[in-house]
């Protein structure tokens, strides 16, 4: 019987262990925005990596919603939307820093669309504006990617997406994919198609018809009316006329 148990033990672990390992991570909350010491706890984020904070911020809003406090809740997604702010600015430094950023914004976005499940509907809207800051800076760290790596990009957005997805419960894939779609359709893709990068003309080359456009020139002048019976004595004067009549 004892090995029994034992082997339906390990069976139970091998089956679970892909949806543990798939669950994405975040750091212990801390100070939590009910706490009387939250300001001064924010107050250090100053001194704090952006990748750190946006994290920390997300643990938070987790933490509030599950013990429904609807308005420290929505204190931290203000808080959040400030970090993502600075994640979206740190993504483009580099194309590690890019994937990063569209990586953890992926993992919040799991997070986030789960959370949304378990709290109130009167709660909803702050934690709809923290999934859509989520799905933006994920969406934007992928286009800075694309700009110096288009394969790459195209890769990192296949996969996070996949990840996302796995790592969102089936009741909370509807506001997920609506989320996506709202970034999409607002401001950068959130899905980026590998392609040649663009053709840029040598640098100081002028167009034939701009070239030919500086050099030619109306040899006489045009009045107004567009006739270019204009008399010399009119150009050399700047439209006086060549004799001063007598008397004057």
């Amino acid at each position: 019987m004892k090995k029994i148990a034992l082997f339906s033990f390990l069976i139970s672990l091998v089956i679970l262990a892909p949806t543990v390992l798939a669950q994405p991570e975040l750091p212990d909350p801390g100070i939590t925005p009910d706490s009387p010491f939250y300001r001064l706890d924010t107050f250090f984020d100053r001194f704090r990596s952006s990748e750190v904070v946006a994290g920390k911020r997300v643990a938070e809003i987790r933490a509030m919603a599950e013990e429904n406090k609807t308005e420290a809740m929505e204190r931290a997604v203000e808080g959040y939307e400030r970090a993502m702010e600075r994640r979206e600015r740190d993504g483009n430094r580099s194309e590690g820093a890019a994937e990063e950023v569209a990586r953890q914004a992926s993992n919040h976005l799991a997070v986030l669309a789960e959370v949304r499940e378990r709290i109130p509907e009167e709660a909803h809207e702050g934690i709809d504006r923290a999934i859509n800051n989520s799905a933006r800076g994920r969406g934007r760290a992928i286009e800075a990617l694309n700009r110096t790596n288009p394969e790459r990009a195209h890769s990192v957005a296949q996969n996070t997406l996949e990840e996302v997805r796995a790592n969102t419960p089936e009741e909370a894939q509807e506001g997920l994919e609506k989320a996506l779609d709202a970034v999409s359709e607002r401001g950068p893709p959130t899905d980026i198609q590998p392609g040649p990068p663009e053709e840029e003309n040598d640098v100081g080359e002028v167009p034939e018809e701009d070239e030919e456009g500086q050099d030619q020139a109306p040899d006489t002048p045009i009045d107004e009316n567009g006739d270019d019976n204009v008399t010399d004595g009119e150009e050399a004067g700047n439209g006086a006329p060549d004799e001063i009549p007598n008397g004057q």
